[in-house]
Parts: structure tokens; sequence; C-alpha cells
């Protein structure tokens, strides 16, 4: 069992303790699930409509609730899609695999940073919901996501980030010591791991320098938005697309 302040090294480990309380514990969050079906709508959103049945990777898809919201947005299209949720995690994707998928989702123990390892099919869209500030090379990451996609394929990341806003950075550290932290000692009974969670949002980068950075990694283009509610400019989405060769 893990205890004392964890690192990004440590995160696959400390998910794996949690891993039977993680969905308790995001429920308690109304609008958890609602964000996820905002992220895989605008990742569907700009996967070519004429393919029916496009390759969707889910990076770090945890326990399967955004690997779900994914093939939940693809149906509504009309398509069929192949949907592969990839997750360091062991404990988390035990979880996941405990779900009831059709034969076209499958599940892959894997880190994001060494995505061209895990002889994957090359996507159409890739999401990636509370990876990108986990991760130990965000630049090694993007890059791998950027390969990974066919030619003007998608990438959709939701994450957290108060670096650009004083009063963001405020509410999210008052939310955290009031209720997450709380709930996560009785909850999931692992305080650490919420503890790190709240850290490696301080810790992250803002959304103007993702933006950057995903350019960098060879995207053609990058949108982002934030969430409405007491999440605007905290959640954000970000999106990038991959340019014709």
């Amino acid at each position: 069992m893990l205890r004392g302040a964890l690192d990004k090294q440590q995160v696959s480990a400390g998910f794996d303790e949690v891993a039977d309380t993680y969905d308790a514990m995001v429920g308690l969050n109304p609008g958890y699930k609602r964000h996820l079906q905002l992220a895989a709508e605008s990742l569907l959103s700009h996967v070519d409509v004429a393919n029916s049945r496009p390759v969707l990777l889910d990076l770090g898809c945890g326990s399967g609730l955004s690997t779900s919201a994914l093939l939940d947005a693809a149906r509504r299209r009309g398509m069929d899609p192949t949907i592969i949720g990839v997750d360091a995690s062991a404990g988390m994707l035990a979880q996941a695999r405990r779900r009831d998928w059709p034969e076209n989702v499958s599940f892959r123990e894997g880190r994001a940073e060494q995505l061209s390892q895990l002889d994957l099919p090359r996507a159409d869209g890739i999401l990636a919901c509370y990876l990108l500030r986990n991760v130990t090379d965000v630049d090694a990451t993007l890059r791998a996501i950027e390969a990974q996609l066919c030619d003007r394929g998608t990438f959709v990341a939701e994450d957290y980030s108060v670096a650009d806003s004083i009063a963001s950075r405020r509410i999210w550290s008052a939310v955290n010591q009031t209720i997450i932290l709380p709930l996560a000692s009785v909850v999931a009974r692992n305080r650490e791991l919420y503890e790190y969670l709240h850290r490696s949002v301080d810790d992250f980068m803002g959304v103007r320098e993702l933006a950057q950075h995903i350019l960098l990694a060879g995207f053609a283009t990058v949108e982002s938005r934030s969430v409405d509610g007491w999440q605007n400019g905290i959640l954000h989405l970000v999106r990038g697309t991959k340019p014709l060769p």
C-alpha cells in the first residue's frame, strides 16, 4: 500500500488501490459523466461522417466511463466504431473489463508515452480525459498521439488547468480542501492519491501553453473551450487536428 506524497511514477499504483471505489468517488461529482460526454462529442464531431466504422482510442480510459461515453457518441452518429481503451493501471482496467461491452471494444494495458510500442491500429480519433497532466513527458505523449492518428485525424484532451487564472486556482483549492479530499478519505480510503491529483492540477501548464505544445507536436490546428458551471475556467476541452501529409 502506497503512503506518503505520490509522484507521477506512482500514479498507476495509486489508481490500482482505488479502482474498486473510483466510480463511486467520481459519481459524487454530478457533472463528471456529462463532461466526458462533451469530450466524446467534441471528438466525434470532427470524425468523418462518411466513415461509419472509425477506429478510436481512449487513452487513460480508467474504469471505462470515458470509453462508454465515446461508444455512445459514435452510436448516436450511426457509427459502428472499433474502440480500444488504454490505461497504465491494471486495477482500473479490471474494472473496465467488468462492464458489458460489444465485441468491437477492447482494452490494453500501457502508458500513453509508449503508445507506439503497443502495436495498435492507426486511429481516426483519440480521446484523452484527465491524462496529460499525469504523464511523465507531455511532449513525448503528444508526439506519440500525433503519430498514431490517421491523416486529418482528431485528438481531444479534457483536463483541469488553473495556471491561467488566479480566481480559478482559488476555487479549485477551496473545493479540494473542503469537499474532494474529505470525501477521498472516507469513500476511496486513499487520501494520498487525491492529494497528488490536487497538486497535479496546480502544477499543470495553462491552456494557452498546452495549445503551443500540441502545435509543436505536429498538429495543424488547435481549439480550446472551457465547460460551464463552477468548473468554468478550471476544466477545459482542447482539440487538435492532424494535417494532411
